[in-house]
């Protein structure tokens, strides 16, 4: 008899564990809340009309891009032009590979992931860290980044006044997950040698610091740090970089690598995720040609049109001391898991960078158009406008050459 009401207690102990889990699990994805306010397709907000709308904006929009787009609309240089809603679409082979291998992935230990072979690992994620990883754009990111180069031009300003600029080329490869350049779905270096993604950053001018390199290779395994390595032509030395080195800003710009796609920092064990909102959000709509721009009439600010689009609102935890930031949020497209706008807070709670796309859209010829990006400090109003042209998905398109790209030597003979 004993026995009989031990077994029943444990079975009503496990009962109850499981069913207390069910309500945890239905908060962290919270329902979805849709926004029925005044701000809709066809309405133009400008200076004048800035402050009836702004209670709005703020149910709207992010503080940090307030704080950016309010500086161009507040001084006249640009209006938010609110349209319908579009829809954004996922690669055709991020599609195939997201039917293909989405119902094998699980997450494992250390917050890794297990079973992936491309494509959005939870297309209908249950939890934060799922999300987490349907939106860390070095693996899945929706439009596909197989093999990218990418020429930018980067301005920088304070408020709204241009300061300097500077020009890059960016090349990377992913060696697993790839969808949409062949070979498919990865490369033997991933078998052998576990590499997730090469990355060199490439400075073209000004001329005082042409040469200035960066090359950052990425291991799959979440406990492995990446190698980071930088050319610096004044001493004319290459060295290891740290990882202090990868979250400081470019050449002084409001641009840091672990920014990059709004969230590049190495995803690792130490990391806690939790879903702080699942509503309509305010965003810049896709292009697929360049937006107008005007650094000298626009300032920081690209003249977008706006559209009202359903988000996840993602907070990453560091929980590391050592880090810059104690914490991100990020903005996840919940059509497409594409990152639409990041914030990064400081060590001690404080709102200090954020970034985000004004994103080109598939036009089935290939992602044709012109890039805008926005990097700023919100606690100095300083800004980094990125513009520039990737050159990833287009049928013409040849796979970057690693030796070339991913070797300092390489990498030299470019520039010179």
């Amino acid at each position: 008899m004993d026995n009989k009401r031990a077994v029943s207690f444990i079975i009503f102990i496990i009962y109850w564990y499981f069913m207390s889990a069910i309500p945890v699990l239905a908060k962290e994805l919270a329902p979805y809340q849709k926004y029925q306010g005044p701000i809709k397709a066809g309405v133009v907000i400008d200076a004048e009309s800035w402050d009836k709308y702004l209670s709005e904006l703020k149910k709207l929009c992010s503080p940090s891009i307030l704080q950016w787009y309010g500086l161009g609309v507040k001084g006249g240089m640009v209006t938010i032009s609110i349209v319908e809603k579009g829809q954004h679409k996922l690669s055709k082979g991020v599609y195939e590979a997201t039917r293909k291998y989405s119902s094998q992935c699980r997450i494992g230990p250390n917050n890794s992931l297990i079973g992936w072979k491309g494509g959005i690992p939870f297309p209908d994620p249950k939890s934060a860290i799922e999300l987490a990883w349907d939106c860390y754009p070095d693996i899945t990111r929706g439009n596909s980044h197989d093999d990218l180069v990418f020429y930018s031009w980067f301005g920088l300003f304070k408020g709204a006044k241009y300061e300097k600029h500077f020009r890059w080329v960016l090349r990377k490869k992913k060696y697993v997950g790839r969808t949409d350049i062949p070979p498919i779905p990865h490369l033997p270096e991933f078998e052998s040698n576990g590499v997730l993604s090469k990355e060199s950053m490439l400075i073209s001018e000004p001329h005082e610091v042409r040469g200035f390199i960066q090359l950052r290779i990425r291991y799959w395994d979440v406990t492995e740090m990446d190698e980071c390595y930088g050319y610096i032509p004044a001493i004319r030395r290459i060295r290891r970089l740290t990882g202090a080195d990868v979250t400081d800003p470019i050449l002084g710009s409001d641009c840091i690598n672990d920014d990059f796609e709004v969230w590049r920092q190495k995803f690792n064990p130490k990391m806690t995720f939790r879903v702080i909102g699942n509503k309509d959000c305010l965003f810049p709509r896709e292009y697929v040609e360049k937006p107008p721009y005007n650094y000298l009439k626009n300032g920081p600010c690209s003249l977008l049109e706006w559209e009202i689009r359903p988000m996840w609102i993602l907070e990453v935890m560091t929980n590391d001391p050592q880090y810059p930031y104690s914490r991100r949020l990020v903005w996840v497209d919940k059509e497409h898991f594409g990152n639409l706008w990041g914030e990064a807070y400081d060590q001690r709670g404080r709102l200090w960078r954020a970034n985000g796309p004004f994103p080109a859209s598939n036009d089935g010829k290939g992602f044709r158009a012109m890039f805008n990006w926005m990097y700023m400090n919100c606690q100095t109003n300083h800004y980094t406008m990125m513009e520039g042209y990737p050159t990833y998905g287009l049928p013409e398109f040849k796979p970057v050459n690693p030796n070339k790209a991913f070797t300092i030597k390489g990498l030299l003979r470019m520039v010179r």
